[in-house]
């Protein structure tokens, strides 16, 4: 059997990326560049399949992502899943940011979601998600700071950038150490 492999995949630009706000939950399309990323990204993980599926947060710009990749490595198996959405940042969302730091993340508590609830619930649907395909690739499909949480928790790397239309290889024994330690939701 060969060893999984778990593609984290950062959506592509939008308006709001450009400009440096905070999305959060807010729903908003690519924009042409995103497009041209998410299109460069389906070309670059065809080669590296064979894919078992295509996960994706619901997020229109997310989910318009993962729908080009899906399409360009030849899947039909594409799914939304509620657990890969972007951290709540409650009153930030829509602020002009640039890259959500630490100590600006910590601001949002009061009005949004925690980065220790965010890395949890990314985490849970992740280790659900290998579960489901034993030894298959996935490709998820989700956001900046979910994914940068995600790296900065399970490999203690420093605050990990995720540029737009990037992705990032995830080591499934990370997601099998880390829920050893914590224990899964259901």
């Amino acid at each position: 059997m060969s060893e999984q492999k778990i593609v984290l995949v950062r959506h592509g630009q939008t308006e709001w990326n450009k400009a440096g706000r905070l999305h959060g939950r807010s729903d908003l399309p690519m924009n042409d560049t995103g497009v041209r990323q998410a299109q460069q990204l389906a070309i670059d993980l065809s080669i590296q399949g064979p894919w078992a599926a295509v996960y994706s947060s619901p997020l229109f710009r997310a989910l318009q992502t993962a729908q080009i990749i899906a399409n360009g490595i030849g899947t039909r198996a594409l799914y939304e899943n509620p657990e890969l959405m972007e951290q709540d940042f409650g009153d930030w969302e829509g602020k002009l940011v640039g890259h959500p730091a630490d100590e600006q993340r910590q601001l949002n508590i009061a009005s949004g979601e925690t980065e220790q609830h965010l890395v949890e619930r990314a985490v849970n649907a992740l280790f659900k998600i290998c579960q489901q395909h034993p030894g298959g690739n996935v490709l998820v499909v989700s956001h900046g700071a979910l994914i940068s949480s995600v790296l900065s928790a399970l490999t203690e790397e420093a605050d990990p950038r995720v540029a737009n239309g990037s992705y990032r290889e995830l080591d499934s024994q990370l997601l099998i150490n880390y829920v050893s330690r914590e224990p899964l939701w259901h």
